[in-house]
C-alpha cells in the first residue's frame, strides 16, 4: 500500500481501509498528507489472496472502491513482493477530493 498527495498546495486528513472478501479489515491506517507529508510508501498488511474492498476517506468524504483486479494486469514483482495498491488523493476540477487507485509491488507481512 502506497499513499500519495497529488496536489501539495494541499492537506487531507486521510483514512485508508482494505477489506478482506468476507469483510475483515486487512489494512486501516490514518495519514495526515501536506507538502511536508507527502507520501507514505510501503505500508504492508497480512497475506491475502482475497483483498476485496477499499474505502478511503478524504476529508470526511468517503470513497468505496473494488481492489484493482482484472483490469490491471498482474505485475510481475519479484521475491518476497507482492500486488498491492498505490492511493493517489487528488482534487477535482470544482476542488473537491478524489482519488485514483494503481496497481505496484509491496512487501506482504504473514498473519
Amino acid at each position: 500500500m502506497t499513499v500519495y498527495l497529488g496536489d501539495r498546495d494541499e492537506t487531507h486528513d486521510v483514512t485508508v481501509t482494505v477489506e478482506n472478501d468476507d469483510g475483515t479489515v486487512l489494512f486501516e491506517r490514518e495519514y495526515r498528507l501536506s507538502d511536508s507529508n507527502e507520501a507514505h510508501e510501503d505500508a504492508t498488511f497480512p497475506q491475502s489472496t482475497d483483498p476485496e474492498t477499499v474505502v478511503v476517506t478524504v476529508d470526511g468524504t468517503r470513497f468505496e472502491r473494488d481492489w484493482p483486479g482484472f483490469e490491471h494486469r498482474r505485475l510481475p514483482c519479484e521475491g518476497e513482493n507482492w500486488t498491492g495498491i498505490e492511493v493517489w488523493v487528488e482534487n477535482g476540477q470544482d476542488g473537491s477530493p478524489e482519488i485514483r487507485l494503481g496497481v505496484n509491488c509491496q512487501h506482504v507481512t504473514m498473519a
